[in-house]
């Protein structure tokens, strides 16, 4: 595991962009400065005391453009949005692969939640929908009007097809 504040121009970075699409890109430092102090801005609270952190700025390419962002020195690995979506940026692909184990187990477990919900929202429609009926004429005389326009598209469907298997049984002769 390499530290940020270790690497020098070249050391290959790999990243996981998270937007809409999962992406990994593998990119290089391009610099890294000096290590310096960094003082986060006054809260305005004065029992609350700001710390301070070593730091280095590293400026590194992922698909050809260059991003900088500010390292604590311990740091292997950080976040950012400088790439237009969440991003993990590390010096190590295994936590490239750790990110990418934890984001499918959340997915499995989002996926497995939300199809043990789809039925009971089902119903709850269903249920709605029942209920309206019941207490908004408005509502009911729309579902009705709906219920029948459905009827005539379907026996015009029927009626097309009958239609094609006499046109097909006199072409035949």
């Amino acid at each position: 595991m390499t530290l940020f504040k270790d690497m020098t121009a070249g050391s290959t970075v790999y990243a996981l962009l998270k937007g809409d699409e999962l992406k990994y890109v593998e990119g290089s430092i391009v610099s890294v400065g000096q290590q310096r102090m960094d003082m986060p801005p006054a809260t305005g609270n004065p029992l609350q005391i700001p710390s301070v952190k070593n730091v280095v700025d590293v400026t590194y390419q992922l698909d050809g453009k260059n991003y900088t962002d500010t390292v604590d020195v311990t740091a292997s690995m950080f976040p950012t949005e400088k790439t237009g979506c969440v991003t993990l940026v590390s010096s190590d692909k295994d936590a490239i692969v750790r990110e990418l184990k934890a984001t499918q187990k959340i997915s499995e477990n989002y996926l497995a939640e939300a199809e043990k919900k789809v039925p009971r929202e089902k119903k709850r429609v269903k249920d709605c929908k029942a209920m309206l009926s019941n207490l908004d004429t408005e509502y009911k005389d729309r579902q009705e009007t709906e219920q029948r326009f459905a009827k005539i598209e379907e026996a015009q469907k029927d009626m097309g097809s009958k239609l094609d298997m006499i046109l097909d049984a006199l072409r035949k002769k």
